[in-house]
């Protein structure tokens, strides 16, 4: 299947609907609003294609994107490729995608953290949370790195830049899921910076406020 005829299926099942969400969340206006179920479909009938996902990458259209994700061979991609698809994402919903599908699966995502750990780049120190997310989720990390984290989230959440915050906010969030020997110096520290403290959401919802995440996960 080439990119001519991929990019031309995409196009011809646009949905106004998901491309007025997708805008909305902060998606380009190279966006056709393809919704997920067909992509997942259409990702299953493609199979891995390592070769078109980055050329779908590259066309910077929000749903060829989120379709590459699902193509990505990870057992062939490289901290370095990784790297630099990274830095032509400009959606955070794009990035979210392909950092916990993709990247925090590869072999060399300790040489990627290293790559990450000193770029200004708001979406790239995003990626950066995105790995420590994962490594708090599993509970790879010893107490003296979930330590440096939590000093780390102490002195910078509260002016993070905003797409980075959010990831180190979710970070925050996750420590005190995942280790609970750490959970009540969480909370405190969560209250006491009040980062997302009066952030509004629709009935039913979770904000993204610290304590209120950790109650719902651990109810």
């Amino acid at each position: 299947m080439t990119l001519e005829q991929v990019m031309n299926d995409l196009k011809l099942n646009s949905n106004p609907s998901r491309k007025k969400s997708l805008l909305k969340a902060g998606a380009s206006e190279n966006t056709y609003g393809v919704l997920l179920g067909y992509l997942r479909a259409y990702a299953k009938k493609i199979g891995t294609h390592h070769d078109l996902a980055f050329k779908l990458m590259h066309t910077l259209n929000t749903d060829a994107m989120l379709l590459a994700v699902m193509l990505f061979d990870v057992s062939k991609l490289s901290a370095k490729e990784a790297y630099d698809v990274l830095g032509i994402i400009t959606f955070d919903q794009v990035l979210d995608d392909f950092m916990f599908r993709v990247v925090t699966l590869i072999e060399k995502v300790d040489v990627l953290y290293d790559m990450l750990k000193d770029s200004d780049s708001d979406m790239l120190k995003r990626a950066l949370w995105a790995i420590n997310v994962e490594r708090v989720r599993l509970k790879i990390i010893d107490d003296n790195d979930v330590l440096y984290l939590l000093d780390n989230i102490q002195r910078n959440l509260v002016d993070e830049t905003p797409k980075a915050q959010w990831m180190m906010n979710r970070c925050f969030a996750q420590i005190g899921i995942t280790y609970e020997a750490y959970r009540t110096k969480v909370l405190n520290l969560s209250e006491e910076l009040g980062v997302y403290k009066d952030m509004k959401v629709a009935p039913g919802c979770t904000s993204a406020y610290v304590p209120n995440w950790i109650h719902a996960v651990i109810k």
